[in-house]
């Protein structure tokens, strides 16, 4: 499923949809059913209806490659229990009250979780219109795609507080209540590719693309599954770990980014030339060009892109979601700073040579005497001179007039007195 197509469906939870049904179960930490509900979409209250859209939303969400998997059913899956029980699901529209019974303590006995959670399915029918070359719709459909769309989210207690109460107008107390946060996992079944019916691939969501829940996979789907790109960004740092490490365990972390920056270059290339990278996969090819174009020995990089084919299973990840562009955007930054941090050293050092600025001092270069503290300066006239603090005001003087400086009360009022001669007219200068 690309992008596109993603959106396409999104683009439909809103108010005026076609979802027919909705079935629910709240399930408490001891893994007991404490609310179990189903009903017409349409007529569930307004308010609840945009709430549960915005969980259709988040369940399609993510980065596809990433957040957002496709898992394909084999020749031989598709004839297990599994398999047969998501068809029949499909099939039932969620009319079957004991199908979705199933479903529920399938998830329930599966799923690793500590904690309430909410399990929520909608079924609809997407009449798919006809695109022209230019994208264009037209009003005959192509095809209906009917799927529905699983979700399992967190329950979690708010804290308890003072807020406004609507209905007496005023501020109160409030009490603990028990709130669905986004989903985290979700599957739609059959997968939407092509702008058709997939019925050899569910799409997969997960919140968390570190965790991506093996056992509702295992449990309920009983499909195929792979790594998310998250996952395969750990086997390539491993690789490079067991390939270099010994050698140069300094350099593992470095040579881990400039591969990510090296791939984000290809794809950037081959973007610029009119390829479409959205679906392009991380295959031998394109991971030993990568790793060539940072690791210059042959066996480092056979041993490298050796061991990431084996722990990518199946099937490659996408390369444009493998690219880990956060930890290249905060490389580049940081790269960024400590460029200028070095030019502003040198720009600096070039006024000091000049005799524009007066160096950065040392701690080491102050005498401090009587509450006076002496740093060693060169006047803008280039003769010796020291810099005067006395209460927080800073004087540039001549060195051997440094001890004539005194603070006097004139008038009940405390006062700097520097000795002048008939000729001289002080400098005074704001900082």
């Amino acid at each position: 499923m690309t992008n596109a197509e993603r959106n396409e469906l999104r683009r439909r939870f809103v108010k005026d949809n076609t979802i027919s049904r909705l079935a629910l179960c709240y399930v408490n930490a001891a893994r007991e059913k404490v609310v179990v509900q189903n009903e017409m979409f349409l007529s569930l209250p307004e308010e609840d209806m945009y709430k549960y859209l915005d969980i259709a939303k988040k369940s399609l969400s993510g980065q596809i490659g990433d957040n957002l998997m496709e898992f394909s059913y084999t020749s031989a899956q598709e004839e297990d229990e599994n398999y047969r029980f998501m068809k029949g699901l499909l099939d039932s529209k969620l009319k079957n009250e004991s199908l979705l019974d199933i479903l529920f303590d399938k998830i329930i006995d599966s799923y690793v979780y500590d904690g309430n959670f909410l399990i929520t399915v909608i079924t609809d029918s997407y009449d798919v219109m006809t695109k022209t070359t230019d994208k264009q719709k037209l009003d005959e459909s192509e095809e209906v795609f009917s799927y529905i769309i699983v979700s399992i989210c967190p329950v979690n207690q708010t804290k308890a507080g003072l807020g406004y109460l609507p209905t007496e107008n005023r501020m109160g107390a409030r009490e603990k209540d028990w709130v669905a946060g986004a989903p985290e996992v979700a599957f739609m079944f059959p997968s939407f590719n092509g702008r058709a019916t997939d019925i050899h691939h569910v799409c997969y969501y997960t919140k968390d693309a570190a965790d991506i829940h093996d056992e509702i996979i295992d449990s309920v789907l009983g499909c195929s599954r792979k790594k998310t790109a998250t996952q395969c960004r750990e086997v390539l740092k491993s690789a490079v770990v067991n390939a270099i490490g010994n050698d140069r365990p300094d350099k593992t972390e470095d040579v881990v980014i400039r591969i990510h920056d090296s791939l984000n270059n290809m794809l950037a290339e081959s973007e610029a030339e009119g390829e479409d990278i959205s679906e392009k996969s991380l295959d031998k090819v394109v991971l030993s060009a990568a790793v060539k174009d940072v690791v210059k020995d042959d066996a480092y990089v056979k041993k490298i892109v050796e061991s990431c084919e084996t722990e990518f299973d199946r099937e490659p990840p996408v390369a444009e979601a493998f690219v880990d562009k956060k930890t290249l955007r905060k490389t580049e930054s940081e790269r960024r700073e400590k460029e200028l941090v070095k030019e502003i050293t040198v720009l600096k050092d070039k006024l000091e040579n000049a005799g524009v600025l007066n160096g950065a001092l040392n701690s080491s270069d102050k005498e401090v005497q009587d509450g006076e503290v002496y740093d060693e300066q060169t006047a803008p006239d280039d003769t010796a001179a020291v810099r005067v603090q006395k209460e927080g005001v800073s004087i540039i003087i001549p060195s051997d007039r440094a001890d004539t400086i005194k603070i006097e009360t004139l008038d009940g009022g405390r006062f700097v007195l520097i000795p002048l001669n008939d000729e001289e007219e002080p400098d005074i200068k704001e900082l």
